[in-house]
C-alpha cells in the first residue's frame, strides 16, 4: 500500500475513532457510507478500510439488515470488559511503577492534582492514558487501551457510571504516591481496589 494511502487511512480510523469516543458519534448509531465520505472528502475504498479497522477494535459492529453501526454494549459484554479490566490494570499499574521514566511520574502526579477542575470522564481515561504509555509493556498497554475505549462507549450510554466523588479522587492520588513510591505490589493493589470498586457500581447501575 502506498504510504500516502496507508496514511490516510489511519488519519480517517483516527478521526473516526475520536468522534465515538467524544460521543460525536453515539453508542447505536448507524453509520451511513455515502455520508461518512462525503463529509470526511475519501473515496469509498479508504473508508470502507478504516471501518474495517475499526470494526477489529470492537468500536463498531455490523448486523444483519442494519449494516454498521457504534457500538452499543449489553450488560453481559459490559460485565465481561469490567472483569478483564480488573485483571489488567493492576499489572499496568505496576508496571508502569517499574518501569516510566521520572517525567512520567511527574506527569501524572500533575494531572491528578488537577483533577478538581477537569471533566470526571476525561480525567479518569487521561489518567490511565498516561499509565499505558509509561508501563513498557507494550502488549497490555494494547489490550486495555481497546479495552477503555469499549468502556468509553459504555460511559456515553450512562454518564453515572462515571466516578464522581471524592473518594475516587483520593484513589486516584494514593496510586500516584505509590508509584513516586517506586512500590508496584501497592500500586497494583491500590489499582485493583479502585479499578475493583468501580466496576460494583456500574454493575449495580446496569442490573438497576
Amino acid at each position: 500500500m502506498p504510504q500516502e494511502t496507508a496514511s490516510l487511512r489511519q488519519q480517517v480510523t483516527d478521526t473516526l475513532r475520536e468522534s465515538i469516543l467524544s460521543g460525536s458519534l453515539r453508542p447505536g448509531q448507524k453509520l451511513i457510507e455515502r455520508e461518512l465520505y462525503e463529509e470526511l472528502l475519501v473515496s469509498r475504498t479508504i473508508l470502507r478500510e478504516a471501518l474495517q479497522h475499526l470494526q477489529a477494535e470492537s468500536m463498531i459492529v455490523s448486523t444483519p439488515r442494519r449494516g454498521l453501526s457504534v457500538a452499543k454494549p449489553g450488560a453481559r459484554e459490559a460485565n465481561e470488559m469490567l472483569r478483564v479490566r480488573q485483571a489488567l490494570t493492576p499489572l499496568v499499574g505496576e508496571e508502569f511503577a517499574r518501569n516510566a521514566s521520572d517525567a512520567q511520574v511527574a506527569r501524572l502526579r500533575e494531572h491528578v492534582d488537577r483533577l478538581d477542575d477537569q471533566n470526571p470522564m476525561t480525567a479518569e481515561n487521561k489518567f490511565y492514558s498516561i499509565l499505558l504509555e509509561g508501563c513498557g509493556n507494550s502488549v497490555a498497554s494494547s489490550m486495555l487501551t481497546h479495552l477503555n475505549n469499549r468502556i468509553i462507549i459504555l460511559q456515553h450510554l450512562s454518564p453515572s457510571l462515571v466516578s464522581h466523588n471524592a473518594d475516587a479522587l483520593d484513589e486516584l492520588r494514593a496510586i500516584v504516591s505509590a508509584i513516586e513510591a517506586r512500590d508496584a505490589e501497592l500500586t497494583g493493589q491500590l489499582c485493583a481496589a479502585h479499578v475493583g470498586k468501580g466496576a460494583a457500581g456500574v454493575r449495580h447501575e446496569l442490573t438497576s
